[in-house]
């Protein structure tokens, strides 16, 4: 408002010093004009100062217009000063409630934070009371547990008392697991030794175009540990051999729809070396160098050496490393203590080693394997079922399966377990006989499967091998023993077969017994035979413990011994010292009479 009033102040004095401004110029024209008549003199300086004068309308209304301005411009910058100081005043303000908030917040969390202490505080010593009672509750369970064990291995223990008194198993049960401990020490002593033999020969032989041989692995019955006859036991290790660099194997399985292929072959086929001729330049290319060149500079190739045609020759293979074993084990640092002798052999590497200080003989027969991928079956050099087994033929083997189960199950079943022995007694009585060790291990193999290891125990000794009899009849009677690895799908993660095995069918292993019936007459007489031997000789060990209990009780009623000692002299004899002058000497006809005579 008073910006308005000022202004039309300052229009009135410019409209009335607008019209004093006329009356001024006609004044200075006609004082012009008295100059232009000559009257010329000097400004009459107060006529110049009152018309000056005239002016001062304005100057009051600029400085008035300042004035105003500045007092306004004044005016607004202190109501911005007292405004921006009440905004910092309330933002200072809202600081502190927010600083107070903020410290009331923390102290809430710090509170928070202090009730969570103590909840979780006493979490803990709930959880601690309660761990307490559980270890204590577990002491309590575990020390129940164990007098039910002490209970269990009492009753175990007064079991297995009364099963090593007993006449008809306490001598089988003590003898088979002697010869079966001195059977693993050689087992081990076997790999040792061919082990040195193989890395030897690694060694010597690594830039050749040869099969590369990789680490044996023990096989059959000497590693299972169930060697039927430990005077002619023949430990069987497979050696996997892979393709040298250059060529590549590709397994074929014979015949479409064969499950368990008996007619498998290897062909090999060469690939491109280049890279690796000009990385490294110790090879050349067998694919992109002419013939003369790699004749006249690198040894030939596996196709040229060991094959026949396109497919790997197991004679050939058995041949070339029966002629490097003499040459390679006289680098070995155990061959001044065990001398090595190549037995005569055309699909494997038979072996006789000798121990130079005491003269005990080992066989050992390395079988040559091409493996399946990573599973446990194997294309071997082993012979076929058939009368005639070609040379380019590399049955499928299963072997290394079977033996991991063996190892399953011991380590399943635990020190005490007997289904070794069981094993072992029949195939030692089976010697001679028309049954083959293999059915009775397939037999053992199902039993294992269909009843709990936990009663595969020293004291089901009798059980499991009435069990086993009367398996083998009713296989026997049916014409049927289904291979175990085929059709079986309760395998355990240890062993790893195709997935083909598992859904496969059964594969009869009795199938000759439903072709021909003569064969079948066969072995139900052998069977009999069986049972004859089985019972025969139990009564042939009782016998031999009864003369021996009458001896001591003659001995001690006569007290004639002085010194009472029972000695095993062959196994068939024994010798009773009574005093000076007389023994009784007592001996067992293989046929079970007694007889017995005085010696002075």
């Amino acid at each position: 408002m008073a910006l308005v009033l000022v202004l039309a102040l300052l229009v009135r004095v410019l409209i009335v010093s607008g019209s004093d401004h006329a009356v001024m110029l006609e004044r200075v024209q006609q004082h012009e004009k008295e100059q232009r008549n000559g009257e010329q003199s000097w400004v009459d300086m107060s006529a110049l100062l009152f018309t000056l004068l005239h002016y001062w309308k304005i100057w009051f209304c600029t400085g008035l217009f300042v004035f105003l301005f500045w007092n306004m411009w004044r005016s607004l910058k202190r109501k911005q000063h007292e405004e921006g100081g009440q905004q910092e005043q309330q933002e200072r303000e809202e600081q502190v409630e927010e600083v107070e908030r903020e410290e009331q917040q923390e102290q809430v969390e710090e509170e928070e934070q202090l009730e969570r202490v103590e909840e979780l505080e006493q979490e803990d010593q709930v959880e601690h009371v309660e761990q307490e009672e559980q270890e204590e509750r577990e002491d309590q369970g575990e020390q129940v547990q164990q007098e039910e064990q002490v209970e269990e291995v009492e009753q175990e223990d007064e079991e297995e008392e009364y099963f090593h008194h007993s006449a008809l198993t306490r001598y089988i049960a003590r003898r088979a697991w002697e010869k079966m401990q001195g059977k693993a020490t050689k087992c081990v002593l076997v790999e040792e030794l061919m082990s040195d033999l193989l890395q030897t020969y690694t060694f010597v032989c690594s830039n050749s175009f040869y099969p590369v041989l990789q680490p044996a692995i023990g096989v059959g019955s000497a590693f299972e540990g169930w060697s039927p006859c430990e005077e002619d036991i023949v430990y069987r290790l497979l050696v996997p051999i892979k393709a040298p660099h250059g060529h590549v194997f590709h397994p074929e399985l014979g015949e479409e729809g064969e499950v368990l292929a008996r007619n498998s072959r290897i062909r090999v086929e060469l690939v491109c070396m280049c890279t690796r001729e000009q990385q490294l330049g110790d090879v050349l290319c067998f694919l992109h160098h002419s013939e003369e060149e790699l004749s006249q500079n690198q040894q030939p190739s596996l196709l040229q050496t060991l094959c026949t045609g396109s497919y790997l020759d197991v004679q050939k293979t058995a041949a070339w490393f029966n002629k490097q074993v003499p040459r390679t084990w006289r680098l070995t640092h155990r061959a001044h203590r065990y001398g090595l002798k190549v037995l005569p052999s055309s699909r494997s590497c038979k072996l006789q080693v000798t121990d130079t200080s005491s003269g005990e003989k080992v066989h050992v027969e390395l079988l040559f394997g091409v493996q399946q991928g990573n599973l446990d079956i194997f294309l071997s050099s082993q012979n076929a079922e058939a009368v005639f087994t070609p040379s380019t033929t590399w049955p499928q083997s299963c072997a290394v399966a079977e033996r991991k189960y063996f190892e399953y199950v011991a380590r399943t079943a635990g020190p005490n377990s007997c289904h070794l022995v069981c094993l072992r007694l029949f195939a030692h009585i089976l010697v001679g006989m028309g049954f083959s060790t293999y059915a009775i291990k397939t037999l053992l193999l199902h039993l294992l499967a269909i009843i709990p290891l936990e009663d595969w125990r020293r004291r089901h000794f009798l059980s499991r091998l009435e069990n086993l009899l009367q398996y083998l009849q009713y296989c026997l009677n049916d014409k049927v023993l289904n291979h175990f690895l085929l059709g079986n799908a309760t395998m355990p993660d240890e062993v790893v077969l195709p997935q083909a095995f598992q859904t496969a069918s059964p594969l009869n292993l009795f199938q000759h017994l439903e072709q021909d019936p003569d064969a079948h007459s066969r072995v139900l007489r052998d069977f009999k035979e069986l049972k004859d031997r089985l019972f025969r000789t139990a009564a042939v060990w009782t016998l031999k413990e009864a003369f021996v209990r009458t001896l001591l009780s003659w001995a001690q009623s006569s007290h004639a011994v002085s010194n009472k000692t029972l000695s095993y002299l062959g196994g068939q004899r024994w010798v009773l010292p009574c005093g000076s002058q007389h023994q009784v000497v007592g001996s067992l006809h293989p046929k079970g009479f007694l007889w017995r005579e005085f010696a002075g």
